[in-house]
């Protein structure tokens, strides 16, 4: 046991890094009055989340630590470094780091000029007495810091914007920074007030549950069965189910969601006969909602879904003259396939015809059934009636294949809602929305609130494909409502032979007779899921299949995984990949201030690299695939083309729209080994050969394994428990389980619309 030490934190290794919250933190030894003991020590300091409590741990803070200490020997870049390591018994906030003060200043207009660096020397200089200082109006005292300038503008914008008492209760109660801003955006002087009337209001604010009812009960004194509480555990039952893609709650799964968020704290609290009366009040505050069917919805998802009902109804009792008659129409389509060379099919036809016809449109249909080829024949019919297309797809990837195959501009729907302007949707317009199946209520909301209700719009997708990572169902609700018209692509057109005939089985929820022969165009290779030890090294022989199959043909393979972590998660396959085929190439290095030396990055020259984040100004997306093609010996200074500096290239990569670009440091973190990625990131592409390994888990469903199946052009190999797939293929989709109120309300809408 240590000793009670005084510490200063010097940086943050991990936040929340085990998922339970807690924090892993440097710090140097000071003595009381500020001073560091030793400028050669420093600790680590591994400190739990129920420690922490609501306090987040943030640099420049002091520190009491007491806990077991040892030293630890770790290895960086071949070199032994001494840490002197700590867990933490107890933990005491010796002197806060004035974050909200700091980040008030730093952020707010009014203090402009301030800045974070100079507020932090204000905070550093005054501490605690920085609010009387600053409430007394005392320039002389800043001007100790600060210019007289400065100190009389910082004294101004005091009296204008600060609120030292609540400014200094945020900070007592251990509230973040970020939380605080939102608070005081709120409540403003009245934030004290505000949550101590119903502390569980922080569960609006991104506060956990957890930390919320032990402040409300420990510091605002609310008992177990104070109605304020139950009501708040229904509004956090509720954000948890819409965190797992539920939109709207029945009673039972309501019930049971309640029983997880107050099971363990109900010491004996009989909560369920009180269900009633706190829906109730919630219905009397408009905390949630109780539908006519007894289904409860909170208000924020209520909201976007019914915005987006009442969008598309608007849309489907819209009248206006037809675009062009039918003879018009004909006469594009047959110009359409003299220049193609191929003639449409009857339901591609109707697509098109369909599509002209209505304002609002779906067209759905399995890979390969000529999707694309109706939009370009369909684009043909807008331009001639002088309609201005927008076409748009979830994925970056997805909206790169779109573009390369209308040969039309492609946006995600992110950058479009983001970038459209009200001008670039004045007069006739259409938005085409392809890959619409993975497009959640959240995004779906955003696009209705942007475009007008004169803008067309057009949903392209396949049902039976995955759903969507966010919460809510657009398209899988959609096709389910025959007020909205429809056409299904059937025909296939496009890798007939075993792929097509076995994905068509597997959308049916049929499993299909799959040889194991690896040179067939598709097979499945059985092979044992797990990992076990054997002469004191791990083996797993699902992954270790994997690898050999992707030797086979590197250049021309993606492998696929329904998972991150396990043996057949992305992070093993992509580390036991790198090490089997780049142990030897050179390591893309960064200088750490910290052990002041290179450290490795984990990447190698020739690996292939996933963006995993939107980089608008880099020209690379989230989904976006590419491989190391050069790493920079020193790190070459970069500029833009007026010559101003913008960054040092580490290393290059070849993207899959063939351009060559820079990695950066700050690039470091939205980058990802790209041997084998989440089927969740396939979509919308396509490799000559695809791997896909399978394990029984809680992700692995019918739509997963058509998806994966799918990306193949040539060949796919499915990998792992042939039993688990089986049973996921012949089970009901996960999207069947999912609870979600806009089918409900856009009938609601449609019946309002056609009353007035």
């Amino acid at each position: 046991m240590s000793p009670d030490l005084l510490l200063r934190v010097t940086s943050i290794r991990s936040q929340n890094p085990t998922g339970l919250g807690g924090c892993i933190f440097s710090a140097a030894p000071i003595t009381e009055t500020g001073e560091v003991l030793d400028a050669r020590r420093h600790y680590v300091v591994r400190a739990k989340g129920n420690l922490l409590g609501a306090t987040a741990v943030q640099v420049g803070q002091w520190w009491r630590v007491t806990g077991n200490q040892h030293s630890n020997e770790i290895t960086v870049n071949g070199y032994r470094v001494t840490e002197e390591q700590i867990e933490a018994d107890s933990l005491l906030l010796a002197l806060p780091s004035g974050e909200h003060i700091i980040t008030l200043m730093a952020e707010c207009e009014a203090f402009r000029g301030i800045g974070r660096v100079k507020a932090r020397r204000l905070w550093e200089t005054f501490q605690d007495q920085l609010y009387d200082v600053l409430d007394a109006g005392d320039i002389n005292g800043l001007a100790t810091v600060l210019s007289q300038e400065s100190a009389r503008q910082v004294v101004e914008a005091w009296r204008t914007y600060g609120d030292a008492r609540t400014l200094h209760w945020l900070q007592t109660y251990g509230f973040s920074a970020s939380i605080g801003r939102k608070l005081l955006a709120f409540f403003g002087p009245e934030t004290a007030e505000g949550i101590g009337q119903d502390p569980y209001r922080l569960l609006s604010f991104c506060s956990g549950w957890a930390e919320t009812d032990k402040i409300a009960q420990e510091h605002f004194h609310i008992a177990e069965n104070d109605p304020r509480r139950l009501q708040g555990a229904i509004e956090e039952a509720l954000y948890r189910l819409f965190g797992d893609g539920h939109t709207v709650a029945t009673l039972p799964m309501l019930t049971v969601r309640l029983a997880s968020v107050l099971g363990s704290q109900a010491t004996g609290l009989r909560w369920r006969p009180l269900v009633a009366e706190a829906l109730a009040a919630g219905l009397s505050n408009g905390s949630y909602l109780v539908s006519a069917d007894h289904t409860v919805h909170s208000l924020g998802p209520y909201v976007m879904e019914a915005a987006v009902a009442k969008a598309l109804a608007n849309r489907l009792t819209y009248t206006a003259p037809p675009l062009l008659d039918s003879y018009q129409i004909e006469g594009i389509l047959h110009d359409f396939e003299g220049e193609e060379g191929y003639s449409l099919n009857d339901e591609q036809r109707a697509a098109v015809i369909d599509a002209v016809m209505h304002p609002l449109m779906l067209i759905t249909g399995g890979a390969g059934v000529g999707k694309t080829t109706v939009l370009k024949a369909l684009y043909k019919t807008y331009d001639a009636a002088g309609i201005r297309i927008l076409q748009v797809a979830l994925a970056g990837r997805a909206a790169k294949r779109l573009q390369e195959a209308t040969d039309r501009p492609a946006n995600t729907l992110a950058s479009f809602i983001q970038k459209t302007s009200d001008n670039d949707l004045n007069g006739p317009t259409v938005v085409v929305v392809d890959e619409a199946s993975m497009v959640d209520i959240i995004t779906m909301y955003r696009l209705c609130e942007l475009i007008p209700e004169h803008v067309r719009l057009v949903l392209v997708g396949d049902p039976a494909q995955l759903m969507p990572v966010g919460p809510g169902l657009v398209l899988h609700t959609l096709v389910a409502e025959r007020a909205i018209p429809r056409i299904e692509l059937t025909t296939v057109k496009r890798h007939g032979g075993q792929i097509a005939a076995a994905a068509l089985s597997i959308r049916e929820g049929i499993w299909p007779a799959l040889t194991d022969d690896e040179r067939a165009p598709i097979a499945f290779i059985p092979t044992k899921t797990g990992a076990f030890m054997r002469d004191g090294e791990q083996v797993c022989p699902l992954a270790d299949t994997v690898l050999r199959l992707y030797r086979e043909a590197p250049d021309d393979t993606q492998i696929l995984s329904a998972r991150r972590a396990g043996p057949d998660g992305i992070h093993y396959l992509n580390s036991i990949c790198q090490l089997d085929l780049a142990e030897d190439a050179q390591p893309l290095l960064i200088w750490n201030d910290e052990f002041d030396q290179a450290v490795d990055t984990g990447f190698r020259l020739g690996d292939p690299v996933i963006c995993t984040r939107n980089l608008w100004e880099r020209g690379i997306q989230n989904g976006s695939l590419g491989r190391i093609i050069e790493i920079e010996a020193i790190p070459q200074n970069l500029t833009n083309d007026v010559g101003a500096p913008i960054g040092q290239a580490l290393a290059w990569v070849e993207w899959d729209d063939g351009e060559r670009r820079p990695i950066l440091e700050e690039m470091l973190d939205d980058l990802a080994l790209g041997y084998a990625i989440t089927v969740h990131k396939s979509q919308g592409s396509q490799w000559p050969r695809v791997i896909v390994a399978l394990s029984g888990s809680r992700l692995l469903d019918r739509t997963l394994i058509y998806t994966a199946v799918t990306r193949a052009q040539a060949q796919v190999l499915l990998v792992g428990d042939i039993a688990a797939a089986r049973r996921a293929v012949e089970a009901l989709p996960k999207a069947h389980h999912r609870h979600v109120g806009l089918g409900a309300l856009l009938r609601n809408a449609l019946s309002i619309n056609r009353v007035t």
